[in-house]
C-alpha cells in the first residue's frame, strides 16, 4: 500500500471525527512517511510499519467496534464545478471516442468468431449440400476439411481476442469510476 492510499483509507474511516482532529491525524501520519521516506525506506514499508488503517480509525475514534462501509467514496463533495467538468469531459470521450472504438473492436471479435464457427461447420454443409443435391464431388468435400481446419486454427485467437477484450473493457470502466470519484491513480 503506498502513501496515498493508505492517508485517503485513514482519511475516510476518520470522517466522523471533526476536520480539524482528523487533518491533525492525517498530518501526523504523513510526517511518518515524510520521515521513513527521508531515512530510505519504501511508502510499503512505512505502511506495514504503521499498521492497519481500520485499526488506527479505530483507535482514533475509541471505538474498538468500529466497523465501515466497504463500498468505494462517492463523488468528492465541495467542488461541484469540478465534478461536472468531470463527468461532462468523460461524457464526451466516451460518446466521441471511446464507446465507438470499443464497438468496433467487438464487432470485429464478433466477426471473427462468427467466421471460425461457419468455417468449423462447413463439412456439415458439404454433406448437407450431397443430401440435397445428390451430387459428390472429393474436391468440394476436401475444401471444406480444410476450412474446418482454418476455422480451428481461429478459435485460440478469438478466445485470446476475447479475453483482451474483457479485461480491457473493465479496466476502462473502473477507470472512469475511478475518475469520477476522484481518486485517479
Amino acid at each position: 500500500m503506498n502513501r496515498k492510499q493508505f492517508l485517503t483509507e485513514v482519511e475516510q474511516r476518520l470522517s466522523p471525527l471533526p476536520a480539524e482532529e482528523r487533518n491533525e491525524l492525517l498530518g501526523d501520519l504523513s510526517q511518518h512517511f515524510d520521515y521513513g521516506l527521508a531515512n530510505g525506506k519504501s511508502e510499503a514499508e512505512i505502511a506495514n510499519e504503521l499498521g492497519n488503517p481500520e485499526d488506527i480509525a479505530r483507535e482514533a475514534l475509541d471505538d474498538p467496534n468500529a466497523t465501515w462501509n466497504t463500498s468505494p467514496p462517492p463523488l468528492r463533495q465541495g467542488n461541484f464545478a469540478r465534478n461536472l467538468f468531470t463527468f461532462l469531459g468523460l461524457l464526451f470521450l466516451n460518446l466521441l471516442i471511446s464507446i465507438p472504438v470499443l464497438a468496433s473492436l467487438w464487432a470485429v471479435w464478433v466477426s471473427l468468431a462468427a467466421a471460425a464457427v461457419s468455417l468449423i461447420v462447413a463439412p456439415l454443409l458439404a454433406v448437407a449440400d450431397y443430401a440435397l443435391n445428390g451430387n459428390f464431388y472429393p474436391a468440394k468435400f476436401f475444401f471444406a476439411i480444410t476450412l474446418t481446419g482454418i476455422g480451428l486454427f481461429l478459435l485460440p485467437g478469438v478466445r485470446y481476442l476475447l479475453n483482451l477484450l474483457v479485461r480491457g473493457t473493465v479496466r476502462y470502466w473502473k477507470w472512469n469510476q475511478t475518475t469520477l470519484r476522484g481518486a485517479s491513480e
